[in-house]
């Protein structure tokens, strides 16, 4: 996979951590961790990445289940 960058596009290619909310869910790359912060476009009933995003649209998510440019 392409090295990830904050503002990225990407889509979730399964559940992460047991969320099955935020399979198939497209959102915004906004950190970079060991895992990655995505603000969702919908509210999957996550959180809001300790204020760097929107309420209930972030999650944290693992890289290997993101992928890039859609």
């Amino acid at each position: 996979m392409n090295e990830l960058k904050v503002s990225d596009r990407v889509k979730i290619l399964d559940l992460v951590d047991g969320k099955n909310a935020v399979k198939y869910e497209r959102g915004a790359v906004i950190y970079i961790g060991k895992r990655v912060l995505v603000q969702f476009d919908s509210n999957v009933c996550g959180h809001d990445g300790n204020g760097l995003g929107k309420p209930r649209h972030c999650w944290m998510c693992d890289i290997d289940k993101v992928e890039r440019g859609v």
